[in-house]
Order: structure tokens, then sequence, then C-alpha cells
């Protein structure tokens, strides 16, 4: 429940950053329409309701652990491990050098290697699913955007 509690914190510290930011927008630009505020305070309102609801959510490990013990006092129970926080922190290391490979070497490239890096680190194997996956996904990615909507995609600064 303590992991809770502190993802629940940080989320309620980057709505709070984000309602500000969202303050300067300006409330409508054509009269009885919504405006660029009401999507993210759709949003925000939304995240804030799921934060705090995590904030006060009982861990289910720990509640089935305490009617055990409340049935079975002679038994022992074994304490359970840690949520793994490691690897959350590696997921989001390579997520965020592959946001850097976009930037430098373009798009595709980027997107396939970051793409290939994470599904290895949920136990993927790396040749050929994994690659054959992320490749598939990054061209219709691509082709979605740049051909059908006509929207560029980075091309990448070093090339």
């Amino acid at each position: 429940m303590k992991q809770n509690r502190i993802i629940a914190t940080v989320l309620l510290v980057i709505i709070a950053f984000w309602a500000y930011l969202t303050t300067q927008l300006p409330e409508t630009t054509m009269i009885g329409e919504p405006g660029p505020k009401f999507v993210p305070a759709v949003l925000l309102g939304i995240m804030a309701i799921l934060s705090v609801s995590l904030y006060f959510t009982k861990d289910l490990q720990k509640a089935e652990e305490t009617e055990i013990e409340a049935d079975e006092i002679e038994k022992e129970i074994e304490p359970q491990e840690e949520l793994p926080m490691s690897g959350a922190l590696k997921l989001f290391g390579i997520f965020f050098v592959g946001i850097i490979l976009v930037y430098l070497v373009g798009f595709t490239i980027g997107l396939i290697v970051s793409l290939s890096a994470m599904l290895w680190m949920i136990g993927w194997k790396l040749f050929p699913r994994a690659i054959l996956f992320s490749t598939t996904v990054t061209l219709a990615i691509y082709f979605l955007f740049s051909w059908a909507l006509k929207i560029p995609l980075p091309n990448g600064s070093l090339f």
C-alpha cells in the first residue's frame, strides 16, 4: 500500500503542475465551442479521480494476509516480495533513450531499436520475434501518419 500512495502522490503532483500549465490556455476560440482548455480539464479530472482512488486503495495481498491471520493464527506467513521498481525504471530508461534515438536517427530506426529493447526487457526473444514485431508496428505507424494522415514524422538530426 505504501507504493500505491507514493505513486498516487507523484501523479497528483504531475496533475497539479499540468493544471497550472493549462491555466494559461484561452477559454474558447469560437463561441459555442468547448475551447482548448476542455480536453486537458477532462483528462486532469479523470487522472485526479483515479490517483485519489489509488491512494486510498488497499493492497489485495495485504488484505488477504490479514484475513488468513485472523482465521489461522498458528500458521506463519512468509513476507511477500516488494514491487520490482528497478525493472520499471529500466523500461523508463529505455523509453527515454528511445526518445533521444528518434530525435537523433529518426522515427523508424529509433522506434524499432527502442521497442525491440523494451520487448527484450519483458522477456521476448530478441531475434526474430521482437524485431519483427517492432518493425511491423513501426511501419504501420509510419504509413498511418505519413501516408494516410499526411503528418510528417521526425527524420532525425544526424542524417
